[in-house]
């Protein structure tokens, strides 16, 4: 047992205990035995920005999970922190390896705990699967055969209030008439027409906890699709929410994943100063965002995720563990989509040929 892993093994009769999704309990998959989760007040610390990136509290994948070591996939590059043996990335269904002399990576301090079980997320999957009219025959075989893994997913969550001087235009709309000419008859007719003013100001908008997965074994927007997730319900980081569960190790730092969220702000922001111009329209030419108190933390939210590869290219599908929201992505079946568009030419030649039958002269 490497130094600062704690095993967690039934006390009735020794076998590695799980955590169950929707309760606070370990139990034993061998003889049934459960094992309460000491609840703890979850106090939410947010930490300074600049502190965070240089003194943030680190820990060896070990000391995150009990038994925890780390794998790395040969296919997507994403890490994980696994518990026991992995043999293929969730993420992209590659084989794994175990990495040796793994970095101390940032600890999380609060998570949400499984709230989901499997069976719940395999039922939101085949029902997801079989909503997709145009997916391939197959594919429900071949992506339930994978099933699905239980996983946490590393986030990052950051405050800042926005200090933002633009510069643009306000638009406002008045009508004018015009002449033109229709058949050799000169006519006239109102215009919606659009006076530009100049427009500067200051806009500040305050932001709380925008959420950023720090995973690159994810594209954002797949992320995105399973919020918003119920924050306000984390609790103290505790090994033992992992026991059966695999974590997979930020691979969006803590300086990348502020980049990602400052995209997120910036609509908002624009937003802002679209109504601070007012008018009918506006256009913004410049803006200058200051970003003020940014604070940071580091949390990991679970999912099920299933992976599986189609024609040699790799498909997801997520279900949030703590809502039940999905997001997934699918193969076409083309074949079905030109069997459609040639249904949907057919109807449309019969109506046609109906339509002109109809309109044919009848002869006396």
């Amino acid at each position: 047992m490497e130094p600062g892993t704690r095993e967690f093994p039934c006390t009735s009769c020794g076998a590695k205990v799980q955590f169950a999704p929707g309760t606070a309990s370990l139990v034993c998959p061998h003889c049934g035995s459960k094992t309460e989760v000491e609840a703890e007040v979850a106090i939410v610390q947010e930490h300074s920005f600049a502190e965070g990136i240089r003194a943030a509290k680190r820990v060896l994948p070990s000391e995150l999970s009990a038994g925890g070591q780390e794998v790395s996939c040969e296919g997507c590059g994403a890490v994980s922190v696994v518990a026991g043996q992995a043999g293929r990335c969730a993420f992209c269904d590659s084989p794994v390896v175990l990495r040796q002399n793994p970095e101390p990576l940032m600890a999380p301090e609060t998570l949400l705990p499984f709230g989901i079980t499997q069976d719940v997320a395999n039922s939101s999957y085949r029902k997801w699967l079989a909503s997709r009219w145009f997916a391939p025959n197959d594919l429900i075989i071949r992506a339930v055969r994978h099933g699905m893994d239980g996983i946490y997913l590393p986030y990052w969550t950051y405050d800042a209030r926005t200090v933002t001087r633009y510069v643009g235009q306000r638009g406002e709309h008045y009508w004018d008439e015009e002449t033109y000419m229709e058949k050799g008859q000169r006519k006239t007719r109102k215009v919606r027409k659009t006076r530009w003013y100049p427009a500067a100001g200051t806009v500040d908008v305050p932001f709380d906890d925008v959420l950023v997965c720090a995973s690159k074994g994810l594209p954002q927007p797949l992320a995105q699709g399973l919020e918003p997730w119920d924050l306000p319900a984390l609790v103290p980081y505790n090994p033992n929410y992992l026991a059966g569960f695999s974590a997979e190790r930020y691979s969006v730092d803590l300086e990348e994943g502020f980049k990602v969220a400052k995209s997120r702000m910036e609509p908002v922001i624009q937003s802002a100063i679209r109504r601070d111009i007012g008018g009918d329209e506006q256009r913004i030419v410049t803006m200058n965002v200051n970003y003020h108190g940014v604070t940071f933390k580091h949390l990991l939210l679970p999912v099920w995720l299933s992976s599986y590869r189609y024609q040699e290219k790799v498909f997801r599908f997520l279900v949030n563990a703590r809502t039940g929201a999905v997001s997934g992505e699918r193969p076409w079946s083309w074949i079905k989509i030109t069997l459609a568009v040639l249904a949907v030419l057919v109807i449309i030649g019969i109506i046609v040929a109906l339509s002109q039958s109809g309109q044919a002269p009848r002869r006396h």
